[in-house]
């Protein structure tokens, strides 16, 4: 698959018509055309049906359509970057990522990232949301990824990515696991580990006191790496978003009467002039498909 492929084929998306796809393009209709049908030929089958006047997608061109306009923004916004700092030798950038956060989903960004900055030099930090935000604050850190979005300093701008499911994290033999759900009166008396750096796990506590149902909060772990561990060890159950890889011997159940989530988002301070290297961060973080496959 080419871009100018995923150009085309936008175009003729948008416009439903190939003829003004093709002028908008700046190309011949037989050469957008042909374009088209070899895009067709490598996803196994048509995008488009043309009947007479009329153009529409079709269900496979409906599917594709958003994964390929989030291909087509992040390509854009990498090449505007590197006609932006093509001459400069390096190119900083400070990130900050909070403990709770998959890191596993910033690989693909990072590496188109580093692939369109040829002098890229990236700072990473980890750590508590809260001591994040202060560190960007002072100016320390150009952007960041975050797992909470209620209660964010008035200059810190955000954009959600994602919505992450909050699910029950339990071992493999735990006989909670034989259920496809659990409710929550289930987890009653159930000894539970707690991870101070997670408003989530701090919020679904509250939660289950305000129905009635007490969890007995014996381990408390730094952060989600520690949290798996202890309940690998068989010392409780715990929470977990549906977007983090599992250790062995681990799975995951959701709810059956409780709804939990919680947000992933890029953040900057407002009003501060973002670099070219955090601009391009921030438009490829909100091109990602978050917490789907590369």
């Amino acid at each position: 698959m080419e871009m100018h492929q995923v150009r085309y084929f936008l175009a003729v998306a948008r416009t439903l018509n190939f003829t003004r796809a093709a002028e908008d393009c700046n190309v011949t209709q037989p050469s957008l055309t042909r374009a088209i049908q070899k895009l067709e030929e490598e996803l196994g089958g048509l995008l488009f049906r043309r009947e007479r006047a009329l153009t529409h997608l079709t269900d496979l061109g409906r599917a594709v359509q958003p994964h390929l306009q989030r291909t087509f923004d992040a390509a854009e916004a990498a090449k505007a970057l590197a006609d932006h700092v093509k001459r400069a030798d390096v190119v900083p950038l400070a990130l900050g990522v909070v403990d709770a956060l998959p890191v596993h989903e910033l690989v693909e960004p990072l590496r188109h990232l580093d692939s369109a900055i040829g002098g890229l030099e990236l700072t990473l930090a980890t750590g508590a949301q809260a001591t994040l935000l202060e560190d960007a604050m002072h100016g320390d850190l150009d952007a960041l990824l975050i797992t909470h979005v209620g209660d964010l300093p008035e200059r810190v701008e955000s954009w959600t990515l994602a919505r992450e499911p909050i699910l029950v994290l339990l071992r493999a033999d735990d006989p909670l696991a034989s259920r496809e759900s659990i409710s929550l009166d289930a987890l009653r008396g159930t000894s539970w580990i707690e991870c101070g750096a997670c408003p989530t796990r701090r919020a679904f506590v509250q939660l289950a006191e305000e129905r009635g149902v007490a969890l007995a909060i014996r381990h408390r772990a730094a952060g989600e790496a520690q949290v798996q561990l202890l309940v690998a060890a068989g010392l409780g159950r715990s929470l977990i978003g549906a977007f983090h890889p599992l250790r062995d011997g681990l799975v995951t159940r959701p709810f059956e009467d409780v709804q939990l989530d919680r947000a992933l988002a890029v953040a900057t301070v407002a009003g501060r002039r973002r670099s070219a290297a955090a601009d391009a961060f921030v438009r490829a973080a909100r091109a990602r498909a978050w917490g789907v496959a590369a």
